[in-house]
């Protein structure tokens, strides 16, 4: 049997749907068209025999790359369809001038990415809760002058410039993104997406001197989304993270394991992401 590999095109968006809905994960047909936009010719999908059986999306920030959504149609796993997509997304990220990539493996593809050269760094921390009512009055919403800050911000302790991601997170979900400043500096910020049965939480980011201002601001996200289910990643290393969610009700999911390849050195700095961006783009 034949496999090819092509780019995904937005008449793609039923196809990754469908594959979507194996997973659980509740990704949305907006997150589809925000995929591709951020790394257009980087998302592709595998054909066997003229039928199409998997998917994967790559995104680049700089010399950093991120792999994810990695699904192959159960009928056809286990047939190498599952690598072709991911050297294919590697192959994109290397030629497009990435030194490394990272991902947030399941447990049962982590053999997978071990044999494709992925190191493991990190478990990948999962939490659940509700939204509830809270006053913040020292947290603001977000709006395009803050990006800025934010962007100096989240170059400091993500390590790489997501300037594509943060502007399209803005621009489609206002009322879920938040900033803290003193005296006019950012010193914080949190954002959420929708998803299919909840609101997903991240970016969340702060100057892990100023965790009441991390705490502040995951509760102005809480009183934005009252009464709805939350999701939020959590990279191992913020232990304060973790603790801010354990004391707001929040309980673990199962976890995933950060993995690189290439030059895997750190990124950032831990202790100021609070949580991540989404385990497909970082």
């Amino acid at each position: 049997m034949m496999t090819s590999i092509r780019p995904m095109v937005p008449e793609d968006e039923g196809f990754f749907l469908e594959l979507i809905g194996l997973t659980g994960w509740g990704n949305t047909a907006a997150d589809f068209r925000r995929m591709l936009q951020y790394e257009p010719g980087g998302c592709f999908l595998a054909s066997r025999d003229g039928v199409d059986v998997g998917m994967v999306n790559s995104t680049r920030y700089g010399s950093v790359g991120w792999i994810g959504n990695l699904v192959v149609t159960p009928g056809q796993r286990g047939g190498g369809i599952g690598a072709a997509l991911m050297r294919r997304g590697m192959e994109h990220l290397t030629d497009s001038g990435a030194a490394s990539i990272r991902l947030d493996a399941v447990e049962k593809a982590i053999p997978l990415y071990e044999k494709l050269g992925f190191k493991a760094q990190y478990p990948s921390l999962r939490f659940k809760g509700l939204g509830m009512s809270f006053d913040v009055p020292d947290v603001e919403e977000m709006h395009v002058p803050h990006l800025e800050g934010v962007l100096n911000l989240d170059a400091i302790y993500f390590g790489a410039n997501r300037e594509r991601m943060l502007r399209r997170v803005l621009g489609d979900f206002p009322e879920y993104c938040f900033v803290a400043c003193e005296e006019g500096v950012v010193r914080g910020y949190i954002m959420a997406k929708r998803g299919e049965s909840n609101v997903r939480i991240g970016p969340w980011v702060c100057e892990p001197s100023r965790a009441e201002l991390a705490r502040d601001l995951l509760r102005r996200l809480m009183d934005s989304a009252a009464g709805e289910n939350l999701w939020i990643g959590v990279p191992e290393g913020n232990r304060a993270s973790v603790e801010i969610l354990t004391a707001h009700g929040f309980s673990s999911l199962p976890s995933s394991l950060r993995m690189c390849y290439g030059k895997c050195s750190a990124l950032g700095d831990l202790r100021g992401r609070f949580s991540i961006g989404a385990p497909d783009k970082g």
